[in-house]
């Protein structure tokens, strides 16, 4: 059995977290690492080229440039599924970041830094968290890791999410997202993010996901279930394996 003259070796049990949702399968044998299945859609970051790859059924539909991690914080390799898209997201500052920009940022130019960038303070992340006016947060103390916060930045065009996140189930902190910094994306080496995958062009990548478009979105964090899920993986391929997916295209 043979798909693009690559064979297939391996079959392999059902990946997420629903029960039954991704039927158990065989994949290219020729990309251990990539694990491309033969039936279905399915989304390959790699990160050793910074590009993301939009599959289905072993042959690559579509494609874009992605921002992986810094040097000192890379991108991880992992296997993951795709359950929903969430529209409108809100950014939930990660504590190091908090410490070292946010607050640092306060001290220096005062609570206007957080008004002009949709910055909030807020008792805790999700429904039925209370924000919390910054006059009440000792800065100095935050800065010097002495006090902890926690800070989102609400959705609009100055969201360092962009429009739209995809969570990856059992990610550990690592998601696909919009971003409103385009212009990165001209650069040859991509490596600039804290370790999230940015996307070039994150509505296309929505609209492939769902096979329409997406709903437009009138309220934060929107997410939308996704018509079954989607099985992604995040690998770093050598030019030999980058040239045997530019045989799938």
């Amino acid at each position: 059995m043979a798909v693009g003259g690559y064979g297939v070796a391996r079959f392999y049990p059902a990946l997420g977290p629903i029960a039954g949702s991704i039927a158990p399968q065989f994949y290219v044998d020729s990309l251990p690492n990539a694990q491309i299945p033969l039936k279905g859609r399915y989304v390959l970051v790699d990160a050793a080229s910074a590009r993301l790859y939009m599959i289905e059924d072993a042959r690559v539909q579509d494609s874009m440039k992605v921002i992986v991690g810094k040097p000192e914080t890379p991108t991880p390799a992992l296997k993951s599924v795709i359950n929903y898209e969430t529209l409108n997201p809100y950014w939930h500052v990660t504590g190091d970041l908090t410490r070292t920009l946010i607050a640092a940022r306060v001290l220096q130019d005062g609570n206007s830094y957080l008004s002009d960038r949709g910055y909030e303070i807020v008792s805790k992340f999700g429904p039925g968290g209370e924000v919390i006016p910054p006059d009440r947060i000792d800065w100095k103390a935050v800065a010097a890791g002495q006090a902890e916060i926690l800070v989102r930045q609400r959705p609009g065009p100055a969201n360092s999410l962009g429009r739209f996140k995809f969570e990856l189930w059992g990610g550990d902190g690592i998601y696909l997202h919009d971003t409103p910094k385009k212009e990165l994306f001209a650069q040859d080496q991509r490596n600039l993010s804290h370790g999230c995958v940015r996307l070039e062009d994150a509505q296309r990548l929505a609209h492939w996901l769902l096979g329409r478009d997406p709903p437009a979105a009138d309220v934060p964090e929107e997410h939308v279930l996704l018509p079954k899920p989607v099985p992604i993986t995040i690998s770093y391929l050598d030019a030999g394996d980058q040239l045997k997916l530019a045989a799938l295209q």
